[in-house]
């Protein structure tokens, strides 16, 4: 998949690594990482997007990121480990990590809310992405509290264990990849302070992910996105 494969691999010279998994671990037949996309109801003014919210970034962000996991981690997946999953499908048990992309856009109903809730409360873990602006903000807030009532959304610092759950994140300050509002990362925990929810907000890791190959972003925010990511990842799965 990778168009330029020099550009992704000085991207891997770049950041500080563990060994690649062998061909023999590849030949498993079970992925154990896919990749969830969360297909949700939409509200109404999303007609006017020129592409369906959650769809952004489909599916070459979805490529890369296994991708890059199972090179630097000893996680066995694949680029093609990726699925779309409904937001109130049972099928989303099956995936402990979910991506949610344009929350501005997101609409739950009932059925919706009741199935997000279950998700979370049996240990699945949403990465939410790929919006920015106070009026997208107070969308996700407000579909939030249809989940949880008496739980808010709050700022993370660098000091959360996320940050340092595989590489060691020295600074939240990070480049939007457009506009200039200053990149925030949120999150929702659970009664024990777990996290269930990270937030991307102002910001669009996916967008990183999606153009890697191109060449076309500075390799430092490329590398820093997907340090981010694999953080994510290794915190949903031993939290």
């Amino acid at each position: 998949m990778y168009r330029h494969l020099p550009v992704f691999a000085i991207l891997l010279v770049t950041i500080a690594f563990l060994p690649a998994v062998t061909s023999s671990d590849s030949a498993k037949e079970d992925n154990e990482f896919t990749y969830a996309r969360i297909r949700y109801h939409m509200t109404d003014d999303a007609i006017f997007v020129r592409e369906v919210p959650w769809h952004h970034d489909y599916p070459f962000g979805d490529e890369a990121f296994p991708a890059f996991l199972k090179e630097v981690t000893r996680v066995h997946t694949q680029s093609s480990a990726y699925q779309i999953v409904d937001i109130d499908s049972p099928e989303l048990f099956k995936y402990p990590f979910a991506y949610l992309c344009e929350p501005g856009y997101l609409d739950l109903n009932k059925k919706d809310a009741g199935n997000l809730r279950e998700y979370l409360d049996r240990g699945g873990f949403v990465m939410v992405d790929d919006f920015r602006g106070s009026r997208h903000l107070e969308n996700l807030v407000r579909q939030m509290k249809k989940v949880y009532p008496n739980r808010d959304i709050i700022p993370l610092d660098v000091s959360h264990p996320i940050f340092n759950s595989f590489y060691m994140i020295e600074s939240l300050d990070m480049k939007p990849p457009y506009g200039n509002m200053p990149v925030q990362f949120l999150g929702l925990q659970d009664d024990h302070g777990r996290l269930q929810m990270v937030i991307d907000y102002n910001n669009d890791l996916s967008e990183f992910w999606e153009w890697l190959d191109r060449g076309e972003l500075p390799l430092h925010d490329a590398a820093l996105s997907l340090k981010f990511g694999v953080n994510y990842v290794m915190y949903a799965m031993t939290h």
